[in-house]
């Protein structure tokens, strides 16, 4: 920390300064060493007893400042440097000086999205590389702009160069963004838009834990059970479907049918067992045994033998009779239930279901290629149920990195990167702090990319307007961070907890930030910034509906009609 005293107020006045929180001094010695502090607080000076009369009718202050960074002959550096004590010149840092300061980064992987907002003339410049690919927080309260940044900077990151844009040709950029409110679509309308009208996620792409989230109540008394013959049945139905000769896990992308699986389930739950000499296998009504249960349970519904202790019938109840009434409800609702169509009976544009050898045109529909090949892909989450929608964002999430992890170790040569950037809006939502099975899976689909994805060429950013409700590991992985205007103090207090940088003149300023200014802070950059954010030429439809104003206009008629009929769908 730095203190500076103006030893004179008047001839500070008279200079015509605009000296305020977070701006930035010059602090230089004549020996060419050059230091850049941020201004974090002011106060006026203690005086000491005797007092001087004199000095109390002309009060001086102190200014606290914390060293950013230095000038040396490679340009502007992070950090402090010794310079000689006292130095002899401080000064406000002119435009020129801030122009250099935000000019050290290298050309080829320059990005930007705002100014400074001290001054506008100032271009801050990061380094694209690192703000995209150390994975990225996004925080504000409602109204701060939070959308209209996030749209800005990937707008920014998906231009085409001039030479691309001459040639009619997209850049290698690859968003996936979880839309939980249905308001990206307008910023991005050349983007591939996704609703649940139009998402296909067969649940034969799901793994284990996705599965047992969406049909198992872990809390049961037999959960165990219902996990250990699901599994059986999963994986025996993907045999049979695949071809005995193929290599099959629970977790293999490979078709199975629920039906069969919940026919399989429910011979098992009225399973009897013939006691006769010779027998010890279920047995039917009809004095049939089944030998293997994989090639008779699957097909319909059986009638089993009446349990007996008379001789001649002797037959007792299988191992799990009767354990799985409820699994088979929760089974079998889910399935009925229109709303779920998208995940668990999915079809073509030919009304046929989708298999194993549609997992390509799925994969490609959900990264951006196919005929209309786009940089960016919007998931609308609106519509899809609460109850499934972590299972839909583990989904795709694992689908896309395990696409990126056979990526890199089947490619040949460097060039052949196709990185991806995943946006979870709203991620307080389905990625929380709390623990729990229902978001279990999300939670280690996100955490394993916030841990590993940069390996493999898969970065993500946080959005939130809740950052203190979201898991830790996610958020403590983000190495750049743009925080808008917070009001709620835990979520204040959280931010600059994990902010990389100790710099209470900027974060303490988070409660009274105007619409668009952000601070920026992280590896991206040469120094933290309070920038105001760029407009947006195509916004977000998250704009606020303004009350007063539209209670002004006269009575609305309207028919309901339409939105039920919609509502009812």
């Amino acid at each position: 920390m730095i203190q500076i005293e103006v030893s004179s107020t008047e001839e500070y006045a008279r200079s015509g300064a605009e000296l305020e929180i977070g701006s930035y001094l010059k602090i230089s010695d004549d020996n060419g060493s050059m230091l850049i502090a941020i201004v974090q607080s002011y106060r006026i000076r203690d005086y000491v007893a005797p007092f001087d009369t004199a000095e109390l009718k002309t009060p001086r202050f102190l200014i606290d400042a914390q060293p950013v960074g230095r000038f040396d002959e490679g340009g502007f550096r992070r950090g402090g440097k010794q310079i000689t004590i006292p130095p002899k010149h401080v000064e406000i840092a002119a435009t020129d000086v801030l122009l250099q300061m935000y000019d050290s980064v290298a050309v080829e992987s320059r990005f930007c999205f705002g100014s400074l907002a001290q001054d506008r003339e100032v271009r801050v410049a990061i380094d694209g590389d690192r703000f995209f690919g150390k994975h990225i927080g996004v925080v504000g309260s409602t109204g701060s702009g939070k959308s209209c940044t996030v749209a800005r900077i990937l707008q920014e990151g998906i231009s085409p160069s001039s030479s691309q844009a001459d040639r009619g040709v997209l850049n290698n950029s690859h968003i996936v963004i979880f839309d939980l409110h249905g308001e990206y679509s307008a910023a991005f309308p050349s983007g591939r838009f996704i609703d649940v009208d139009t998402l296909q996620l067969p649940y034969w792409l799901m793994n284990s834990e996705e599965l047992e989230e969406m049909f198992v109540e872990s809390n049961e008394e037999n959960s165990h059970n219902q996990i250990s013959q699901f599994r059986q049945a999963v994986v025996e139905n993907k045999r049979r479907h695949a071809g005995r000769s193929q290599s099959v896990s629970y977790d293999s992308p490979i078709f199975f049918s629920l039906l069969e699986v919940i026919n399989y389930l429910t011979n098992l739950n009225s399973e009897v067992i013939g006691r006769e000499s010779g027998e010890g296998v279920p047995k039917l009504d009809d004095g049939t045994l089944v030998h293997n249960r994989a090639s008779r349970y699957f097909d319909h519904v059986l009638n089993f033998a009446l349990s007996s202790q008379r001789a001649g019938s002797k037959a007792t109840n299988g191992p799990f009779n009767g354990e799985f009434d409820r699994f088979l409800m929760r089974l079998q609702g889910r399935h009925g239930d229109s709303r779920l169509h998208f995940l668990l009976s999915p079809q073509k544009a030919d009304g046929s279901t989708h298999r194993t050898e549609d997992s390509l045109e799925l994969m490609r529909t959900l990264t951006g290629y196919g005929e209309a090949s786009s940089n960016i892909t919007i998931i609308d989450l609106s519509g899809i149920p609460f109850e499934v929608l972590s299972v839909v964002v583990s989904l795709v999430t694992r689908l896309i990195f395990t696409f990126s992890f056979h990526l890199k170790r089947s490619k040949a040569t460097i060039e052949e990167n196709i990185p991806f950037l995943l946006v979870y809006e709203e991620a307080h939502n389905y990625v929380p702090r709390s623990d729990g099975a229902r978001y279990g899976s999300v939670k280690q689909s996100i955490e394993r990319i916030a841990k590993e994805g940069r390996k493999y060429g898969v970065s993500m950013m946080i959005v939130s307007q809740r950052p203190s409700e979201i898991s830790e590991t996610v958020f403590s992985q983000c190495n750049n961070f743009v925080a808008m205007r917070l009001t709620n103090p835990s979520d204040q207090h959280y931010v600059k907890r994990l902010l990389p940088d100790n710099l209470g003149a900027l974060t303490d300023g988070l409660p009274s930030l105007g619409r668009q200014e952000a601070i920026l802070i992280g590896d991206s950059m040469s120094i933290p910034s309070l920038i105001y954010v760029d407009d947006v030429d195509e916004k977000p439809n998250s704009h606020d509906i303004r009350f007063h104003s539209e209670w002004q206009h006269d009575w609305r008629e309207y028919d309901p009609a339409p939105i039920m009929e919609r509502w009812q769908r």
